[in-house]
């Protein structure tokens, strides 16, 4: 990259319409822009003050988001933004935003992108995995799991901290059990699931996440997890995986829904046929499938699983001692 300067900022206006609230994405009733849609603006705006300074066959990718939704905005009337960016680190910017329309405070907060090779998200090179890649990290998870929901809120942020590249690989849990005879808490003594439970209610508290698992739980995850393969392929991972998790664990989604996974696809940035193709293709099916077959191979027997440097931390518990040990540069 060439070099760039703290402090430099860029402004951007957007026309938003009617296809952009929250009502078009399932949120029936709530007329007014989406918090997405608003953070796609912010991503836009960030990439396009990084474009200039790119080398040839550089791009940038979004890493990480830190938003407060302040008021809501109308559809046809204009949306001022301005990136500010206010740190660079190895491969890391770090751009302060805000949204304002007309003299309304919409939205300011913190975003993170990564300098990334354009090659590397080509679709031969997504569906190879680089054991030797010392910088990778492999999040291995399932909707399925309120753990993985809780993990996925915080991965993000601790692989940009430490410069790590994240690759999210989605896995069905109830198949990766039944092969290799894993836990199933739920099946265990009466006392031991009620500190379960109180266990996960106790960390969402830590974590601020709001906790009401779907009514009818669980509900089928395997169309979810083939858009999620489809969500990474386009390193769209991230978004998208946050946001169905945080639909099916605190807002009564339905993992199995088409019509709301679809629309959770969109909001991120993917095509409406790409999401729906992935969901019910035997491609994608088949992609699944095989990161079913690697993780026995790996020796996996529970999620959520984080995989660096051939180490592997399991459980959402592990995630500090994976932190811990980064930090000491003992792995």
């Amino acid at each position: 990259m060439k070099p760039i300067t703290p402090g430099i900022e860029y402004r951007q206006t957007f026309f938003p319409n009617s296809e952009q609230t929250a009502a078009s994405a399932g949120n029936h009733g709530v007329d007014v822009i989406a918090t997405t849609v608003l953070i796609l603006f912010f991503e836009e705006a960030s990439d396009n003050l990084a474009r200039p300074y790119y080398e040839d066959g550089e791009i940038t990718v979004g890493t990480h988001v830190n938003v407060d939704h302040l008021a809501a905005a109308s559809t046809g009337v204009p949306i001022q933004v301005t990136a500010k960016l206010i740190k660079k680190k190895g491969r890391r910017l770090e751009f302060a935003l805000e949204a304002f329309q007309r003299d309304t405070l919409l939205m300011n907060g913190v975003h993170h992108r990564a300098l990334m090779p354009r090659d590397r998200f080509s679709n031969d090179t997504l569906t190879k995995t680089d054991a030797t890649n010392k910088k990778d990290l492999e999040f291995w998870f399932d909707f399925h799991s309120p753990w993985c929901y809780f993990a996925s809120h915080r991965i993000g942020q601790i692989a940009s901290e430490f410069d790590l590249e994240l690759i999210w690989k989605p896995i069905h849990l109830a198949n990766l059990s039944e092969a290799v005879g894993g836990r199933k808490p739920l099946d265990a003594n009466k006392n031991f699931v009620t500190w379960y439970e109180q266990d996960i209610c106790d960390y969402a508290a830590l974590y601020g996440l709001n906790y009401e698992p779907h009514r009818e739980y669980p509900k089928r995850p395997s169309r979810a997890l083939r858009a999620a393969i489809a969500a990474q392929e386009k390193g769209l991972a991230e978004p998208f995986v946050k946001q169905i998790m945080q639909g099916y664990w605190s807002e009564q989604k339905d993992i199995s829904d088409v019509r709301w996974v679809s629309s959770v696809g969109r909001q991120v940035g993917l095509s409406r046929t790409a999401i729906e193709e992935a969901m019910t293709s035997d491609s994608h099916k088949e992609k699944l499938n095989k990161n079913l077959e690697y993780a026995i191979k790996r020796k996996l027997f529970g999620l959520p699983t984080l995989v660096f440097n051939e180490k592997l931390y399991w459980g959402n518990d592990r995630i500090d001692l994976l932190v811990q040990h980064l930090r000491q540069g003992i792995i």
